[in-house]
């Protein structure tokens, strides 16, 4: 009796188990798949994907004064941007470039214009930890990725900033590691990164030239004012660990409501191998007279080679109208006193761009 008991409960007991454990990996497998189709649901609600077009029309060629009187598709970007989750984000950005343009062969004046086409690389890659490692106001970013540096006031006139003219170190974009740091009540942030340049002439697989980069950004709430300071250590010949250009500058810039952006900046270039130093200046205000027209202007200085009197100094003025959504049209006149080949130029020139924005 004893014996038939114990042979009841046993399997009782085993019928349970099997029981409960098979309603469980039925419960596991809804949940894994729950949480499966949830994470890819979340990626695509949160998927966008944009494109930035622009076009160009040139007058003059910018070095020689000689006339010249073409359209030409300058660049593009498209761009798809995600949200993994609150805390991961990405974007992956193509950028294409139009070569055929009018080029600077050498000092003596003589021009080129070179027709190849249109070339294809790829300028943001990356992946965003926010509050990385769970430490909040640290963010983390891998990839390919916008450089630190002086680079808020670009967009409203694309390639006429002075420091995008410096001849080495300057990459808009770069491949390599980024940390952030957020200061609380969004008084600004720190970053440092580690990178190569990811520009058309750098963005290859033996680029081993890294840049040491970090910069600084202060906006005290409620003043409108943003301080900045930044530098960059570029090891530019891939096998040699000490030959580098030292970059660096400060700056200020005033913004109030989107209306009105003025801002000065100050920029520093020394060359280790040739010892040869530069610096740059410039400042520029930017005007809302309406809300869909901005009137743009700056005048600064260049110098690559202070000991070599080949100083740029440059004035714009212009336009950008905001025709619709993130379509503009910009007109830029632009005056360049420089010298080549010892012989003082005045050149005038002419942008007329058009920004689509899709």
């Amino acid at each position: 009796m004893l014996k038939k008991i114990i042979r009841i409960i046993f399997i009782v007991t085993m019928s349970s188990y099997y029981y409960f454990a098979q309603q469980t990996e039925n419960e596991i497998d809804s949940t894994l798949t729950k949480s499966t189709s949830g994470f890819f649901k979340n990626v695509a609600e949160n998927l966008r994907l944009s494109a930035t077009l622009r076009f160009r029309y040139l007058i003059n060629d910018p070095y020689t004064n000689q006339t010249e009187n073409y359209f030409y598709f300058q660049r593009g970007y498209i761009t798809l941007e995600s949200k993994f989750s609150e805390k991961i984000h990405s974007r992956f950005t193509i950028d294409f470039d139009n070569e055929n343009r009018v080029a600077l062969s050498n000092l003596t004046g003589k021009t080129i214009n070179t027709n190849d086409g249109t070339r294809v690389r790829i300028k943001y890659a990356y992946l965003k930890f926010i509050d990385f490692l769970g430490i909040i106001g640290v963010d983390a970013t891998f990839g390919n990725y916008e450089q630190p540096g002086p680079q808020s006031y670009h967009n409203t006139i694309e390639n006429s900033w002075l420091d995008r003219y410096y001849e080495f170190g300057y990459s808009s974009a770069v491949t390599g590691t980024m940390i952030t740091y957020n200061f609380p009540q969004k008084w600004g942030y720190v970053r440092a990164a580690v990178a190569n340049m990811n520009s058309y002439n750098y963005a290859r697989d033996n680029n081993d030239a890294k840049n040491f980069i970090s910069d600084l950004w202060v906006t005290p709430p409620g003043t409108g004012v943003t301080f900045f300071g930044w530098t960059m250590l570029d090891y530019y010949i891939a096998d040699d660990n000490s030959s580098h250009n030292t970059v660096w500058g400060a700056g200020v810039e005033y913004a109030i409501s989107k209306k009105l952006d003025l801002g000065t900046e100050l920029d520093f270039t020394h060359n280790s191998k040739t010892n040869i130093s530069g610096n740059s200046f410039m400042c520029y205000v930017n005007y809302c007279i309406q809300p869909e027209l901005m009137i743009v202007a700056q005048t600064g200085m260049m110098d690559n080679n202070i000991g070599s009197n080949d100083a740029i100094t440059m004035i714009l003025l212009g336009f950008n109208y905001k025709i619709i959504g993130d379509t503009y049209f910009m007109i830029n006149v632009i005056d360049e006193k420089l010298k080549i080949a010892g012989e003082a130029k005045n050149n005038l020139r002419y942008n007329f761009q058009l920004l689509i924005g899709l």
